[in-house]
């Protein structure tokens, strides 16, 4: 399989230097067969921007945020939800996501409240 991996990166090198966008988008969609990363949907997305599919960027975006949520990475998922509001402002389900992942976020980070209970204090 690493040498699957090792000649998809290398092909996907090849179409970049020679700006073959959709040589890229093929190949990473081969690496993202393989691997399922995330990040692999966010460069297919950037790909797509420099082939002016604005729209198809933003499916790619939203469905690495909903991957990065999946998985429990919050902060990149609202990171690619921003990214899609950057992109389209009227995009409801990303302004929704977004809203949730912050306040997801917020409760996770958030300090426990007081129980009552005094810090120790000098003797």
């Amino acid at each position: 399989m690493q040498n699957t991996r090792s000649r998809i990166t290398e092909n996907i090198q090849y179409y970049r230097e020679n700006n073959d966008w959709h040589g890229v988008i093929e190949e990473m969609e081969k690496l993202f067969a393989l691997s399922g990363d995330p990040h692999i949907r966010v460069r297919i997305g950037d790909a797509r921007r420099k082939l002016n599919r604005r729209r198809d960027a933003i499916r790619e975006y939203i469905f690495a945020a909903d991957l990065f949520a999946h998985e429990g990475s919050l902060a990149k998922a609202l990171a690619q939800y921003s990214l899609v509001l950057r992109l389209d402002s009227s995009n409801e389900n990303a302004r929704l996501m977004r809203e949730l992942m912050t306040r997801r976020l917020g409760a996770r980070d958030a300090k426990p409240a007081s129980m009552g209970h005094r810090a120790p204090q000098p003797a």
